[in-house]
């Protein structure tokens, strides 16, 4: 199971916990790892978050996941993040600002899929050619680039699931409330 959805970041985190309450029955806890990630106590029930800007995305799943979503911004000053790719990775974006920003999306999602951190993953992982690699060695998720608006870049990573899924709007159905 694979549910994604994008919808507006406000009270983007109410959202979840209701999307979270549509599969699980009684009441549940969403704790937080050591390095922030949320996850529902006691269930196998996944969940990853990300916003940019006035949009959310976020996937609940039967699986480990993890998502990122960015807008392709021409005005932001990427020069310093380049400076931390490998050197196919800049000869494969070549300038190339819809590239850039799927090189880090798909890091992004990796990382959150893992539990890590930026700090610590950012410079192990290499994405060239559609693949990703982590200390030079493929890394065994699925990978799923998707483009929810125009202008936004949303990665998706976990298992099988993530081959062919599709964003969906969130909306709130009879009964639920974001208060």
């Amino acid at each position: 199971m694979l549910e994604i959805y994008i919808t507006a970041n406000k009270s983007v985190h109410k959202k979840v916990k209701i999307a979270i309450a549509r599969h699980i029955c009684g009441s549940f806890a969403i704790n937080f790892n050591e390095n922030g990630k949320p996850y529902v106590e006691g269930d196998p029930l996944f969940f990853s978050i990300t916003h940019s800007k006035d949009t959310a995305v976020f996937a609940l799943s039967d699986k480990p996941v993890g998502i990122d979503l960015e807008f392709i911004d021409c005005k932001r000053k990427i020069e310093s993040v380049l400076l931390r790719f490998t050197d196919r990775e800049l000869s494969e974006i070549n300038g190339n600002l819809p590239l850039f920003y799927e090189n880090w999306v798909v890091k992004e999602a990796y990382i959150k899929l893992i539990c890590g951190t930026i700090a610590h993953y950012f410079k192990q992982l290499e994405y060239v050619g559609k693949l990703l690699y982590c200390d030079g060695k493929n890394v065994d998720c699925n990978i799923n680039v998707l483009y929810p608006e125009n202008g936004v870049i949303c990665a998706i990573c976990g298992g099988l699931q993530c081959f062919n899924s599709k964003i969906k709007r969130f909306r709130l159905r009879k009964g639920e409330s974001l208060k």
